[in-house]
């Protein structure tokens, strides 16, 4: 590693503090909340530490909820486990799926992607506001009525399928088999089963629609909206950035959206809107998760199960 990019890592990975004022306090402390609010609701402390990441390190940046989830490789495998067992299923019918050999990561299994609106200048150089189109090593399978037919369970008029080359159909086809070989895997994490695996869903949305609310952020973004203006391009904020240009409903973006998505980042950079709001979204989890230590214990457990019925899944595969 070169001096330059040991300098460039240790901003991201050495954060400094920095005091944010809350609008209306000229002291440059923080007004504390009104005494009516419950402290649930009391923002974090007005200082907070505020990474200063370049683009190519936004993807390092980890949100504390990420502790309670699947990590980016294990969201990929899950995936891949689904299109896998699918295929397996579809092979006993006579039919082949052509499939990955292994899980890929792409930038939108991490919690972060496009959290914060556009982050990638490389990304961005080709695809503006619209989503990157995923590579994988196979390329997806156009399939025959026949073989729709047993991935869904329902034959071309709608009405469930019972049977597939001499043999019966599982309800719902093949995929449906595989949704329920693999139920046990949906709760916890980044799934969307009840109890304890609410909990992480539930702080991700609360932390990210306070931090939007949040002084320090408004007011980065605030800052971020006159560089935006300054090029000759209007949004209010990063999130609805982009979203009036006509081209985002095209199958590919044009100049003038490149143009601006670039102008975009650039200006997320010079702002450091990234590091700030992480770090105000950060103690927004970190005081959630204070508050409820058990649950979250209990959390990271199921986690943790889930994790390990995953590897074993991908273990008793075929061939695996």
């Amino acid at each position: 590693m070169t001096a330059a990019a040991r300098v460039r890592r240790g901003r991201l990975l050495a954060p400094v503090l920095i005091a944010l004022a809350v609008t209306g306090c000229s002291s440059g402390q923080a007004a504390p909340p009104p005494a009516a609010d419950p402290p649930a609701a009391a923002p974090p402390p007005a200082v907070v530490a505020t990474p200063t990441p370049e683009p190519s390190q936004v993807a390092e940046l980890q949100l504390p909820i990420a502790e309670y989830m699947l990590t980016p490789q294990q969201s990929a495998e899950l995936k891949w486990l689904n299109t896998k067992k699918v295929a397996v299923c579809m092979k006993e019918y006579g039919f082949d799926l052509p499939i990955a050999p292994a899980p890929v990561v792409s930038a939108s299994d991490s919690l972060l992607f496009r959290r914060y609106g556009l982050t990638d200048p490389a990304s961005v150089s080709t695809w503006g506001y619209h989503l990157p189109k995923r590579d994988t090593a196979t390329p997806r399978a156009t399939l025959s009525p026949a073989e729709n037919a047993l991935l869904l369970g329902r034959d071309t008029t709608g009405k469930p399928l019972t049977s597939s080359n001499g043999q019966a159909v599982p309800t719902g086809g093949c995929q449906g088999k595989v949704n329920t070989d693999l139920r046990s895997l949906q709760p916890g994490g980044q799934g969307p089963g009840g109890g304890a695996s609410q909990l992480a869903g539930q702080t991700k949305a609360d932390s990210f629609s306070r931090s939007m609310a949040d002084p320090r952020v408004k007011e980065v973004f605030g800052r971020w909206s006159e560089c935006m203006r300054a090029a000759g391009f209007t949004a209010p904020n990063p999130v609805e950035a982009g979203a009036d240009l006509p081209s985002v409903k095209a199958p590919e973006p044009d100049a003038a959206e490149i143009r601006m998505a670039q102008t975009d980042v650039e200006c997320k950079t010079r702002t450091n809107l990234v590091g700030l709001w992480f770090a105000v979204e950060a103690d927004y989890q970190k005081a959630a998760i204070a508050q409820q230590p058990e649950a979250f214990a209990a959390l990271k457990i199921e986690r943790d199960a889930q994790a390990a019925r995953l590897a074993q899944q991908i273990a008793a595969l075929p061939g695996g």
